[in-house]
């Protein structure tokens, strides 16, 4: 929502760590270039801010640097590669911002909701520290928050620092397990509580899961070719009216439109074997072996 306060809690970390705060880049190529340019800088943190209303997060290259331990690219304006540590918190924020393909694993969701109409409204001298966005530019200030921040950091582990159990996150299980086990020992409780929602935001996924579930109910296993599966999504014309046999479910090119049999094979192929909710996608030979069949599996709990 807007004047939820995105920008002031992006911003804490920056202040203490140096912070690039930069626009969002909404193809491949400045997105990567954007990137490069940040690893020139002696920066820790690196804010995406104020993405357009419900952007979707798809990147191949954001996906490839979140995980990635050193990223590499030629230097701009020059022919000679840079390789440089990854070492910077990443952070983008938004209004009602969206992930797809693999981002969902690898991102941590933070929900404001102030809960009324006018947010920047709000009677700032009821907060725990009046106009922070303000407060938080001051040197004395940011030193303040620095030496809480590693008081806790001592406390925890003087105790040993003790990991959250039960937490899983991919490549950085470990991560969360310290970062989750840090909140909890100082009774902050939540921590990728809402990891379920995340996958419900995640577009990628929205859709598959909607495909394959269709595809279940109109066919069962059934095994079919890719265009055997393509014939069926054809408009029904009724009259002067068209139905959607499919209801708007099934899976489209990234332009939008219906693929023709080679592009649905394709994309089928790519996601065999991958569960969408409780549904997931086969992939075979036919009787004689001579073509390419799919069907949906659905795990009943």
């Amino acid at each position: 929502m807007p004047a939820s306060g995105k920008s002031i809690l992006t911003a804490g970390p920056g202040m203490l760590y140096g912070q690039r705060v930069m626009p969002w880049a909404y193809t491949e190529e400045e997105l990567r270039k954007s990137i490069t340019a940040v690893f020139a800088e002696q920066v820790g943190v690196v804010i995406w801010d104020n993405l357009a209303e419900g952007t979707v997060i798809d990147s191949a290259n954001l996906a490839l640097l979140v995980t990635a331990g050193v990223w590499s690219d030629r230097q701009l304006g020059s022919s000679r590669n840079l390789a440089s540590v990854n070492d910077r918190l990443w952070m983008a924020t938004g209004n009602n911002l969206q992930v797809g393909g693999d981002m969902a694993s690898r991102t941590v969701r933070v929900h404001l909701d102030p809960n009324m109409p006018r947010p920047e409204q709000r009677d700032q001298s009821q907060f725990g520290i009046p106009h922070l966005d303000q407060w938080i530019t001051q040197p004395a200030n940011q030193l303040t928050v620095m030496r809480h921040l590693l008081v806790l950091v001592l406390d925890w582990t003087r105790n040993g620092a003790p990991k959250a159990t039960g937490v899983s996150m991919w490549q950085f299980t470990p991560w969360a397990q310290a970062l989750g086990g840090f909140l909890a020992h100082h009774n902050i409780p939540g921590f990728l509580a809402n990891a379920e929602a995340v996958r419900g935001v995640d577009e990628d996924e929205t859709r598959w899961r909607g495909f394959l579930a269709c595809w279940h109910d109109r066919h069962g296993g059934k095994q079919m070719t890719s265009a055997e599966l393509r014939r069926d999504a054809e408009p029904v014309h009724l009259g002067s009216d068209v139905h959607d046999p499919w209801d708007g479910q099934f899976i489209t090119t990234p332009s939008g439109k219906l693929p023709n049999p080679l592009q649905l094979g394709r994309l089928l192929t790519g996601q065999a074997g991958r569960w969408r909710g409780d549904h997931v996608l086969r992939a075979g030979k036919s009787d004689r072996g001579d073509r390419n069949v799919f069907w949906v599996d659905h795990h009943n709990q």
